[in-house]
């Protein structure tokens, strides 16, 4: 068998049950086969398997969680059901859906080396393949800083770059895609071309980059569709349009008409914010930023760029060095002429962040609705019946379970589903597509509209951006820009590509 040949067949599997969950069969005689050198694409909703099968094709999958498994999964003559993760590092490579869960260190350089360190690389041979790695993906400015202050994309390029220093003959990337930038994303599936690998990745969404690979498929219901090419024939593209891993924008038509934000109250603002990490060289400069009442404003711009930052310093989460933020709420007293403290805005802005599991925390689903609730004083009463409708609005599982057994996406439900039942005047919601198909997000959206003054939308999806926004910002090295006045999908790839070229990034 050629290196990176993967071939799976008749693979069956289900997790084990426990009490209360009664385990139900994930796979049922799944068939794929990718040859080497090739670049293949699983498309699948969130929920359908994606993630489950990447781990069994890594050999971590019954290895760590239990299971029933059956049939057969080869690469380079190896049965990954019987292989040791810790020998099968040279044939296979995979960056998690959550990078997070794989981070070992607390720097980027030796988190990019652990797994040659591991094989017993010489260390100049190690630090040229990190450098290089580095510089391939354009965060050489990255080396020597801590993990904990990259951004979510920047984590996800930090795995990458694990990978691209091992060069294991099979590439698994597991929604990897989505967190990073447009140009981020063309630049790496031409570097993953170039690097004639064979590579898999998942995603439950379809982006132009992928238009260069070899072969497409669809999970669903536990099987894999027959491999397709690009462009798709209409009966596989009708059936991503249904899975919502391409999204009919027809249905998402954005409203002409909407009153601008000068016609309306201020809701939040901000002057002269500035902020930088300590013993960092970025540093985030916002002169001005304004959100009316009723308005929808989303934020674009390069990973890195400070997104999440301002995000933080909005909600009262990080304290700028200077400037000031105001906020109006009529009901509290507060007018939008009087600068507010973090306290404060804890208390009026809503943050979902990228990642989910950095809010949820309680031992059960009805725990973590319940939470906020209990702690405005409702009765047990109300309290039942609001978590009892939250869970079928957001299309989540019975209160009693774990949220560590829930899927990334369904994580992602609850999260927002906390805040929906809080009422704050202000949603921020961080990337917060990320793990959900596009119907469904925008389905997010609309609830939480029902429940807030104001939202802003943190995102890498240009199209979700162009159809969800009133006004759309862009962000480029620490500086938020005036509105992109023509906010077309196309208009905002033309401004992060030249934000790219103006911040020379690279990747």
């Amino acid at each position: 068998m050629d290196k990176g040949c993967l071939e799976i067949k008749d693979l069956s599997f289900s997790y084990p049950s426990w009490s209360g969950f009664e385990a139900k069969e994930i796979f049922s005689g799944l068939t794929l086969e990718v040859s080497p050198g090739e670049i293949g694409v699983v498309f699948g909703r969130p929920e359908s398997g994606k993630s489950t099968l990447a781990l069994i094709i890594a050999a971590l999958i019954p290895l760590h969680t239990g299971g029933e498994i059956s049939g057969r999964v080869m690469l380079d003559d190896k049965n990954t059901l019987k292989t040791e993760p810790a020998d099968f590092i040279e044939n296979c490579g995979i960056v998690f859906q959550d990078p997070e869960k794989q981070t070992v260190t607390t720097e980027c350089f030796t988190e990019a080396a652990f797994a040659l360190e591991s094989l017993g690389i010489k260390e100049q041979e190690i630090i040229n393949r990190v450098e290089s790695a580095f510089d391939k993906l354009g965060v050489r400015h990255l080396l020597n800083s801590p993990v904990a202050e990259t951004s979510g994309g920047e984590k996800k390029k930090l795995a990458l770059a694990g990978l691209i220093s091992v060069k294991p003959d099979l590439w698994i990337l597991d929604e990897t895609i989505e967190e990073l930038d447009n140009p981020s994303r063309i630049a790496l599936l031409k570097l993953l071309r170039e690097s004639g690998k064979t590579i898999l990745i998942f995603s439950s969404k379809y982006f132009k980059a992928f238009s260069d690979a070899d072969a497409f498929f669809l999970l669903k219901d536990g099987e894999i569709s027959d491999r397709e090419s690009y462009p798709f024939k209409q009966e596989f593209r009708k059936k991503l349009i249904t899975e919502g891993v391409i999204p009919d924008f027809n249905d998402y038509k954005r409203d002409e008409n909407t009153v601008h934000d000068s016609e309306r109250g201020l809701l939040l603002k901000a002057e002269n914010l500035r902020y930088s990490y300590e013993g960092g060289s970025f540093e985030l400069s916002v002169d001005s930023f304004r959100l009316a009442e009723q308005e929808t404003v989303s934020i674009v711009g390069r990973n890195g760029c400070g997104k999440s930052t301002l995000a933080r310093m909005l909600c009262g989460l990080a304290e700028p060095r200077t400037g000031r933020i105001f906020a109006a709420d009529g009901a509290a007293g507060i007018s939008i002429d009087e600068p507010v403290d973090s306290v404060l805005l804890n208390s009026f802005c809503a943050y979902m962040f990228q990642n989910p599991d950095y809010q949820i925390f309680l031992p059960t689903v009805f725990d973590e609705l319940s939470w906020g609730l209990k702690e405005a004083g409702y009765s047990s009463k109300v309290i039942k019946a609001r978590v009892e409708a939250a869970i079928a609005d957001f299309r989540l599982p019975n209160a009693s379970t774990p949220p560590a057994m829930m899927s990334f996406s369904a994580r992602k439900r609850l999260q927002a589903a906390v805040y929906y039942l809080l009422k704050r005047p202000v949603f921020i919601l961080d990337e917060a597509d990320t793990g959900l198909s596009f119907p469904d997000f925008i389905d997010l959206t609309v609830k939480l509209k029902q429940n807030c003054r104001g939202l802003i939308i943190i995102t890498h999806n240009l199209e979700l951006a162009s159809v969800a926004s009133d006004r759309v910002l862009g962000m480029s090295g620490g500086r938020l820009y005036e509105d992109i006045l023509d906010y077309s999908p196309e208009k905002l790839n033309e401004w992060l590509t030249d934000s790219a070229e103006r911040d020379e990034e690279g990747l």
